[in-house]
């Protein structure tokens, strides 16, 4: 799997530290749209990070289908809806 992390972001700091990780090159960010296979992949708990240029991809897409964004403290949340998209 490409993912950078695994495991649950649960505050700002926890972020900024997957941040600051991929920036010096201690986890993987995405370089690219994952592959089919790679979607399959994807579970709970699944992190990614991409540098916008780097990757060019301005917004996540992995087939899925997902609710509307929700602010929650510091983030957007989303939920998985049933179902695949299209």
């Amino acid at each position: 799997t490409m993912e950078t992390y695994f495991g649950h972001v649960r505050t700002p700091a926890d972020a900024i530290k997957l941040f600051e990780a991929c920036r010096v090159g201690m986890l993987p960010r995405v370089q690219r749209r994952l592959s089919e296979k790679e979607r399959q992949s994807i579970r709970s708990g699944s992190v990614y990070v991409w540098d916008e240029r780097e990757a060019g991809m301005r917004r996540w897409t992995d087939g899925k289908s997902w609710s509307a964004s929700r602010v929650s403290g510091s983030f957007l949340t989303y939920r998985e809806m049933e179902g695949k998209r299209g």
